[in-house]
């Protein structure tokens, strides 16, 4: 089990920010870009080598953002019908989120394995969320959903589901 924080409230458009471990040692580094057509954020490990990417795609229903992890497309997050509302969802093809995503309080699933959770936290870097990881093959990804679910919450002021 491993355990990162994430300071919250992504909002800059050119922002850069590190993902922490319990000491407070940096793990990811993340880079937030607001050029249009290119990858929106980029993860990186610390020794600079990128391990994450979000991509944000403009349609007639509004905007997908995209979670990709050596070049395979982990999470898709895009404007759904939740109960006859529009808001916010996070698909997959192989890991199941369970809980608030607005609140930032859920589980990520395998199958009926827990892979993660995330929670908000107040940490000595202020306000935060916790990233509970229980396998570390889907860190990469996490990180990555974690800062893009961030960074709608911040930037769009749009409900998630």
């Amino acid at each position: 089990m491993r355990q990162l924080f994430m300071k919250r409230k992504v909002s800059n458009p050119s922002e850069t920010f590190t993902v922490t471990n319990r000491n407070e040692k940096d793990v990811y580094g993340v880079s937030v870009n607001s050029v249009e057509n290119s990858q929106l954020i980029t993860i990186h490990k610390s020794e600079n080598q990128q391990v994450a990417m979000v991509t944000k795609e403009q349609s007639n229903d509004g905007s997908t953002f995209i979670v990709e992890v050596d070049n395979k497309k982990v999470f898709i997050i895009e404007k759904g019908l939740v109960q006859g509302t529009s808001k916010y969802i996070a698909t997959s093809d192989e890991l199941t989120i369970d809980g608030d995503l607005f609140g930032m309080s859920f589980n990520v699933m395998l199958g009926y394995r827990k892979v993660a959770k995330v929670r908000k936290r107040w940490t000595s870097i202020g306000d935060s969320y916790e990233i509970t990881i229980f396998e570390d093959d889907n860190e990469a990804s996490l990180v990555g959903l974690v800062t893009t679910l961030d960074y709608i919450k911040s930037n769009e002021q749009l409900e998630i589901a």
